[in-house]
């Protein structure tokens, strides 16, 4: 059986269900692939053979399991249940957290948004491979141009390269960090942010969650400074330990011994979030 999926620019290509999870094609030469690159929307894992390094830290991170994560299998159906009727009729209601959890399906048509939130439901992992939020989500332009916060950067066979400062800015997060209230509510954390003495000195979101390190950006260039892909947030205990200072006080109440907690939050917004 043959569908169709819509990709970044605009046009349709066949996508079986006979091939590999999610919208990885098959393809074999390097000359192909660039052609590949050029027409689809490339998968994560494609991006892996010039991009190891950021590879690497992507697939530790919340961001390749947007989609497969336990918290999403959960409570993805349960919205669903809550909508009733019309999450089945309307594959925009899917959409509401698709725009963020699977940003790919944004200029997908209707039966392709059913069937990913089919997947979700039926927790069918391997067919939700290549519709999380990967490298195109964040540095896909369209027309093969892919962006980044690196001046002059080299082109190369698989895409034109492009220069862009948003990338060392907060507000680059804030499309699926703030709660807007016709949304679901989630993510609020670049609203705290923006109220915060952080945000008035200039400390961003990258400044904590994406770490810089001396590193390749890609193959066959020099070392220099790259910032981290692992992205973490409330499920890293190194974070966590930076995010709360926790102060235990414990007395002896006759014969009742009584704890005091303590925790102070030392991140610019509030934890936990989301």
């Amino acid at each position: 059986m043959l569908l169709f999926v819509i990709d970044l620019l605009g046009r349709t290509g066949p996508f079986s269900e006979t091939l590999p999870a999610g919208i990885q094609a098959v393809v074999a030469g390097s000359a192909q692939k660039a052609a590949d690159f050029h027409v689809n929307p490339p998968p994560a894992a494609q991006c892996a053979s010039c991009h190891a390094e950021h590879f690497q830290d992507w697939s530790r991170s919340s961001h390749a399991r947007s989609l497969t994560s336990e918290g999403f299998l959960r409570t993805f159906p349960q919205y669903l249940d809550f909508v009733g009727i019309r999450a089945r009729e309307d594959p925009q209601v899917s959409m509401a957290c698709f725009n963020c959890h699977a940003p790919l399906l944004k200029n997908a048509d209707s039966e392709i948004i059913r069937r990913v939130a089919a997947f979700v439901v039926a927790k069918d992992i391997n067919k939700l491979d290549g519709f999380e939020v990967g490298c195109v989500a964040c540095h896909a332009e369209g027309n093969g141009v892919f962006s980044g916060p690196i001046r002059n950067p080299k082109g190369n066979l698989f895409h034109a390269s492009k220069f862009s400062a948003s990338y060392k800015e907060a507000s680059f997060c804030a499309t699926c960090h703030t709660w807007a209230p016709a949304s679901i509510p989630c993510s609020d954390v670049y609203s705290d942010w923006k109220k915060s003495r952080a945000a008035k000195q200039g400390t961003t979101c990258q400044a904590c969650h994406m770490a810089e390190r001396v590193g390749i950006t890609a193959v066959g260039l020099p070392q220099r400074k790259i910032r981290s892909h692992i992205v973490p947030g409330g499920r890293s205990a190194d974070l966590l330990q930076k995010a709360v200072a926790l102060h235990l006080k414990a007395a002896f109440r006759q014969e009742h011994l009584e704890v005091t907690a303590t925790v102070r939050n030392l991140t610019p917004h509030r934890v936990p979030d989301g």
